[in-house]
Formats: C-alpha cells, sequence, structure tokens
C-alpha cells in the first residue's frame, strides 16, 4: 500500500481518537443526546480547539522575543552589563529555542497517555495491511497530534526572526526549529508511553497514589520554563557578558557546545556577524560540529518516532507484582467527599488533569520562594507573598470548569450510583478551594521567615477563600443550567475549550473583587482593607450559592 492510503487511513484513526479523547466511549461512557453524524464533527473541532490554544502560546512566544531582537539595544540597555549583540541575539533564541522544546514536550505528556491507552492502533492490526503501511499510519497518527503546534513552530519563528534580523537570519534558525521540534517530539513519545506503562496502570493506595503525584510533578517541570528563563535571564545574560569579555575559554567552548546554544547562534552570526562571540578556530570548529551533530540528531530522532510509534502502542503495559490481596472492606464517606477523592484519583493517572490540580499551587510556590531573594520583612518579600496567593486563587477559579471532563472518564465507574447533582458540584468546588488552600498554606509556611506580620497574611487567605468558592459556584452553576437547557446529563457535559475559557471569565472577576478590594482598603491599614475584603468575598457566596443551588441547577 501507498503513502496515500496510509495517510487516508491516518484520517480515519484520528476520527477515533478525536472520539474517544472527547467521549471517552470505550471506557464505558454514554454518547451525548444527539445524532451521532454531529459528535464527529463537534470532537474533531475540540481537538483542534485545544492545539490551537497551544499554537497559540507558542506563536505569542515568537513574537515576543522577535520584537525584543527587533529592539535588541533598547532591551539590552536594562540590564546592568554589556553584552555584545550578536550574542545578546543568540541568548535570546535560546531561551526561546529552549521554550519550544518545553512547551511541545508539555503538550505530549497531556495527549500521550489518552493516545496509547485509547486502543486505537491495535484495533488496525488484524486488519490485512502490510506491516509497513501500519507503521506509517501509526506515525502520522502521533504526527497529527502536534501538526498545529509544530507547523507554527517551523513557520512563524522563521518568518518573525526573519523579520526582526533579516532574511538570511530566518533561514538560519530553520535547523534550530526543526531539531526543536524532533528533539520534543521524541521525548514526548519515550516518557508519555513510559507513563501509559508504569504510572497510569500502577495499583492503587495511598503509598502508589503520592507515588504518582512525584512522577507528575516532575513531569510539569518543563511548564515552568517560561518562569524559569525570565527569572534566570539577567544571570544568563550576565554569564554571556562574563564570556564575551574573556574571548576564546573552555567555558565559551562549553556553551557552544550546549543545546540549543550553537543552532540559535547561528541567525545571530547571519545577522550581526561572529565578531561579538569571539571565535577561535577550536570554537568555530565547536560549532560546526555541535550544529551538524544536533542535526543529524534530529533526523534521527524523527525516524525513530515514525517507526516506534506503532511498537509502543501495542506493547502491554508492565505487569503488576504479586500481591497479597488487599481487603475489600468498604467505608462510607459523605458523597461530596467520595467525589473529590474521585477526581484526585482519575486526576493522579491523566497528566492533563493533574497538571490542572498542580499548576496553581506550584506557581504560588514558585513565587513564594522567589520572597528568598529579596530583603527579610520588605515590602517587595510582602507583596511577592501576596502575589502568590492570588495567582492560586486566579488560576485555580481559572481551572475550575475544565474538572467537568473529569466526569467524562468517571461515568463508567458512577453512571449507576445515585449521586445527586449538588454532590458532583459540591465535590467540585471542594476540589478548587482545597487547590488554594494547598497552596496558600505551603506559601504561607515559607514565607513565615520573609513576611513582617504573617498573621495578616493567614487572614488574607482565609478572607479571599470565599470569593473563590463563589467563583467556582458561579462557574459550575453555568455549567449545570446549560446541560439543563441541552437536555443532556450533567455527567455527559462536554464543554469545549473556547466554552471552558469563556464560563471562566466570570469567576475570575468574582475571585479577583475581593482581592481589588483589600488593595484599595489597604491605604487606609491592613485591618480595614481585610473587613472589606472578607465583607466583599462573603457577599458573593451569598449571591453564587443561590444561583449554583437553586431549583434550576439542583
Amino acid at each position: 500500500m501507498s503513502w496515500r492510503d496510509a495517510v487516508r487511513l491516518s484520517d480515519v484513526a484520528f476520527t477515533e481518537l478525536s472520539l474517544q479523547a472527547i467521549y471517552a466511549l470505550r471506557q464505558g461512557n454514554l454518547g451525548p443526546p444527539e445524532p451521532a453524524e454531529r459528535m464527529v464533527p463537534r470532537a474533531r473541532r475540540r481537538v483542534v480547539q485545544s492545539k490551537a490554544i497551544v499554537s497559540f502560546v507558542l506563536g505569542l512566544l515568537a513574537f515576543a522575543v522577535a520584537y525584543a531582537l527587533h529592539e535588541s539595544r533598547t532591551v539590552a540597555s536594562a540590564f546592568p552589563f554589556a553584552v555584545p549583540p550578536g550574542v545578546f541575539d543568540a541568548g535570546l533564541l535560546t531561551g526561546l529555542l529552549s521554550l519550544d522544546v518545553a512547551f511541545l514536550w508539555w503538550t505530549g505528556m497531556q495527549v500521550l497517555p489518552t493516545f496509547l491507552s485509547s486502543g486505537v492502533l491495535p484495533v488496525l492490526e488484524p486488519l490485512p495491511i502490510d506491516d509497513t503501511t501500519l507503521s506509517r499510519v501509526a506515525g502520522l497518527l502521533y504526527l497529527r497530534l502536534f501538526d498545529l503546534p509544530a507547523l507554527t513552530v517551523v513557520l512563524a519563528t522563521p518568518l518573525l526572526v526573519g523579520f526582526a534580523l533579516g532574511p538570511w537570519a530566518g533561514l538560519a534558525v530553520v535547523p534550530g526549529v526543526v531539531a526543536a521540534v524532533g528533539f520534543a517530539l521524541a521525548l514526548s513519545l519515550l516518557t508519555g508511553r513510559f507513563f501509559v506503562r508504569r504510572v497510569q496502570g500502577s495499583r492503587g493506595g495511598g503509598g502508589r497514589a503520592l507515588v504518582r503525584w512525584i512522577y507528575l510533578v516532575l513531569w510539569l517541570v518543563p511548564a515552568f520554563a517560561l518562569f524559569g528563563f525570565v527569572t534566570a535571564a539577567p544571570a544568563f545574560f550576565d554569564f554571556l557578558s562574563h564570556l564575551s569579555v574573556e574571548g576564546p575559554s573552555t567555558g565559551s567552548h562549553l556553551l557552544l557546545a550546549a543545546f540549543p546554544f550553537p543552532l540559535a547562534a547561528l541567525p545571530a552570526i547571519a545577522s550581526n556577524g561572529a565578531g561579538g562571540f569571539g571565535l577561535d578556530p577550536l570554537g568555530w570548529l565547536v560549532l560546526g560540529g555541535a550544529t551538524a551533530g544536533y542535526l543529524l540528531l534530529a533526523v534521527w530522532a524523527f525516524v525513530w518516532v515514525l517507526e516506534s510509534v506503532r511498537r509502543m502502542s501495542i506493547v502491554p503495559p508492565a505487569a503488576a507484582r504479586p500481591v497479597r490481596p488487599a481487603r475489600l472492606d468498604l467505608v462510607p464517606r459523605p458523597v461530596v467527599l467520595a467525589v473529590l477523592t474521585k477526581d484526585l484519583r482519575i486526576a493522579s493517572r491523566t497528566p492533563g488533569f493533574a497538571f490542572l490540580v498542580l499548576l496553581p499551587i506550584l506557581d504560588a510556590v514558585a513565587i513564594g520562594l522567589w520572597t528568598y531573594v529579596t530583603a527579610s520583612g520588605s515590602a517587595a518579600a510582602s507583596n511577592l507573598a501576596f502575589a502568590a496567593v492570588t495567582t492560586a486563587a486566579l488560576l485555580a477559579t481559572f481551572f475550575g470548569p475544565a474538572f467537568f471532563a473529569i466526569e467524562v472518564f468517571a461515568f463508567a465507574y458512577g453512571r449507576t450510583l445515585p449521586i445527586a447533582d449538588r454532590s458532583l458540584l459540591g465535590g467540585k468546588v471542594l476540589l478548587v478551594a482545597l487547590m488554594y488552600l494547598t497552596a496558600s498554606a505551603i506559601v504561607l509556611g515559607i514565607t513565615l521567615a520573609r513576611v513582617f506580620d504573617p498573621a495578616v497574611f493567614a487572614l488574607f487567605i482565609l478572607a479571599e477563600l470565599p470569593g473563590v468558592v463563589a467563583a467556582s459556584l458561579l462557574e459550575l452553576g453555568i455549567l449545570f443550567r446549560r446541560a439543563r437547557r441541552r437536555g443532556m446529563p450533567v455527567t455527559n457535559l462536554y464543554a469545549g475549550a473556547w466554552y471552558a475559557i469563556f464560563v471562566s471569565v466570570p469567576g475570575l472577576i468574582v475571585a479577583a473583587v475581593p482581592l481589588l478590594a483589600f488593595q484599595v482598603a489597604r491605604i487606609h491599614g491592613s485591618p480595614l482593607g481585610l473587613t472589606v475584603m472578607g465583607a466583599a468575598a462573603l457577599a458573593e457566596l451569598a449571591l453564587a450559592a443561590p444561583f449554583a443551588l437553586g431549583r434550576d441547577g439542583s
């Protein structure tokens, strides 16, 4: 069979993958109450929406770096040390290529478990299709998961860099973006398969659940690449400045060999020349050898991915070690708490949901740790601590509607249970509140030695809590009412990415009102600011609770 046949089969397989990703039909979930011919285009649109959001972020990063390259003299003047223009441009492009790898890898970590566990490719194995075509179909199907984000990197980056530095620089950055995409695809496949085999299918239990969450925390490190690059940028450019002053040295040669700096240096050299780099013959040799080596490695990564997707998709999960059967004593618990436990257990086996739970917590922790670079008890440290809690509140609120997607997977477990809609809503609200309180408690512990008045900080956390709960009730109440209008069960509520973002907007406004009230009233003293903040949050809760728990949404 030809490549045309492989493309045709991959299109059919991608449709099946989209259906499984959105509706989870193979896991026992029921389809929505609508004609079947409408399910396919809707599922494909939802998948495209998810990819479009990642593409938008990658395009925005490329635009920001291109603008900084175009205004490099102004941007470089903000640093207290002098960096040659070419070296400065190479440093910016190094950050961009690193972020491209991180975000594409992060995308793969979200979608690969669904892809590998959906069982789409094993369905094709018994069909009368030759092995070569099956391998091509598997590779094309895998590439379809990254097509929009990868094309954004490959096309937008050279165009924007060419606009900022000139056409030759735009052409010179092509090897860098190709290598970034190749490495990200290979890393995604390796880590995705590892998660499916070692983490997703592991046995239950508190200890094993803790291990799964530790794996997920480690996997979220790439998502913080942007934060890390921004905070480390001054030190990185200071390092570049020292190397440029020293001239050729062991440090400069090692930098020229480290990915992705040699690939980022190519467009900088094409635009500014090699004068700022101070390259000696050994430096040129290292630069050329590293560039060629990374390009060859990227090509090998592409070939390896295309050949390995099929093999990795049919290898069974790692067999669990024999253990003594656990007791099956049932422990009754409140329904709301049971919904919360179920959500956390599903999230611990699904990187996409785990990311939603962990991002507000880890982001607040990262900002809290940043207080340690400021003077103890200073206003800057206090402001950073308040910013960490504010970030946790807003992120937890923003991701609230997305937790309804868990019900698509959980419906196979709870569809026969008499779970009231109000209990389901209570479990989701409790999850959002738990995320906020966990992040805030960790920040409070981190900043005890840095914040001058921890009592005010603790009261700030508690005063915002009713606002977070009110925001979550408002968002989920909107989703409940939408399900009622469309005549579908709440557990069958499929909200696309754009609609989830739209629903998050009023929630963000509600969560932000107490925070703004505190900032306005704080000028007359923290006690008054906390009082006004708490009153505003409680008033919002009094209005949001009847909306979410009333007759239409009960």
